[in-house]
């Protein structure tokens, strides 16, 4: 979601939008105005303590920062055309902000609790009510609702009753100055990686909903069927929420269980051009997820040529096309995942074609083209030239 919002930002502005973009200030020191790129800005603002706050916490310091965001714009004197949030919280205070400004609301969620909670893994803690009831509230309220999939499309009429009409489906998009594809060798070079393994690759949170356990036990089971293979999972990655380092400890008991323990290698979240090396160094990208609102890091491996197996479920199946960029493997049964990662590595011919069929895909898809699209969304609203508007995000 960061990623979304700021490369949009980025393209907005460039297109003469004036963005400011508000989020909860978690430490001292840091300046409450920021500016990101000439007409879009990062703005601060105090809500609860300075430092992380529990996702479960949140709630109640939302009107404190519904608060400093009106309070910031009454002390600039600046009005804004639009209010488009990206969270149900954030839509709280959209749903507030559109009332006293009487401006239109866009409202995306990038993922869905009702979604996240049909898909749960083992033990895991469901969203709560809160979330559920908040949600719903956005989707009434809202003047637009931005889904990036088709499928998701249908969630939100499916499950939470929105108006077909109020819903435009904008996809994500993916840097092309950075995700490309380039030479393995160079890439694990620059990574101090062997270049005679093969190697996995997951990205991404670690959390059980994001299905890291489930890329560990499809190396132990590819392990098992191809002993001989000198196969290493790379899991780039941290935890969230409340779980700090615990996921982690599971993960790393549960690869030595499998006795793969000296096969998974865990690296900390990485910026975006050492990512890119990453999935270039990959031979395949795992993304075994529950759920999935787009898949970002799919789109972002086939951008670098990288073969994707991924879980078929949400907008995985709109990124990934399967038997041509990589495979959508039906259910999370690791030996499924691990015969489909074993047909990839087994087959150097076939992983070449998926990694130049997965480039040309993902080319249809740039942050120049969603913000373009939005900016048709924001036109809509407005009725008017949007390249004067202002918008709070």
């Amino acid at each position: 979601m960061n990623v979304y919002i700021r490369a949009v930002a980025e393209r907005l502005a460039s297109q003469g939008v004036e963005v400011d973009l508000f989020t909860r200030c978690r430490g001292h020191g840091s300046p409450d105005v920021q500016e990101i790129v000439p007409g879009a800005r990062l703005i601060t603002v105090r809500a609860g303590p300075y430092a992380p706050v529990p996702k479960a916490d949140l709630p109640r310091y939302v009107p404190e920062f519904l608060g400093g965001v009106l309070r910031r714009a009454e002390l600039e004197g600046r009005g804004y055309d639009v209010v488009h949030t990206h969270y149900w919280l954030s839509g709280w205070v959209g749903r507030s902000a559109k009332e006293i400004w009487r401006v239109p609301l866009v409202a995306s969620f990038h993922t869905l609790g009702k979604v996240k909670n049909y898909a749960l893994a083992r033990g895991e803690r469901p969203e709560s009510h809160a979330r559920m009831a908040g949600e719903a509230r956005v989707i009434a309220d809202a003047d637009r609702i931005l889904a990036p999939t088709p499928a998701e499309a249908a969630q939100l009429v499916g499950l939470y009753r929105a108006d077909p009409e109020a819903i435009r489906i904008v996809p994500p998009g993916v840097d092309h100055t950075i995700f490309v594809p380039q030479p393995k060798e160079q890439a694990r070079a620059r990574l101090h990686l062997d270049t005679d393994m093969c190697l996995a690759l997951y990205v991404g949170r670690l959390q059980p909903h994001k299905g890291p356990d489930v890329a560990v036990r499809t190396l132990a089971e590819a392990v098992a069927l191809d002993p001989g293979r000198c196969l290493v999972l790379a899991i780039v990655g941290g935890p969230s929420g409340s779980s700090h380092g615990e996921e982690v400890a599971r993960l790393l008991d549960l690869a030595s269980a499998l006795d793969v323990g000296d096969r998974v290698m865990l690296f900390p979240p990485q910026p975006q051009r050492r990512l890119a090396d990453f999935y270039a160094a990959a031979d395949a990208v795992l993304v075994p997820s529950r759920s999935e609102s787009f898949g970002l890091v799919a789109l972002e491996s086939q951008a670098c040529g990288t073969p994707v197996i991924a879980a078929a479920v949400g907008g995985l199946r709109f990124v990934v096309q399967d038997g041509r960029t990589g495979f959508l493997v039906e259910g999370h049964d690791p030996g499924d995942h691990a015969e489909k990662l074993l047909a990839v590595l087994r087959d150097r011919e076939l992983a070449r074609r998926m990694g130049e069929e997965g480039a040309r895909q993902a080319l249809r898809f740039t942050w120049d083209a969603t913000a373009s699209e939005l900016l048709s969304v924001y036109r809509e609203l407005l009725d008017g030239p949007a390249s004067t508007a202002k918008l709070g995000a």
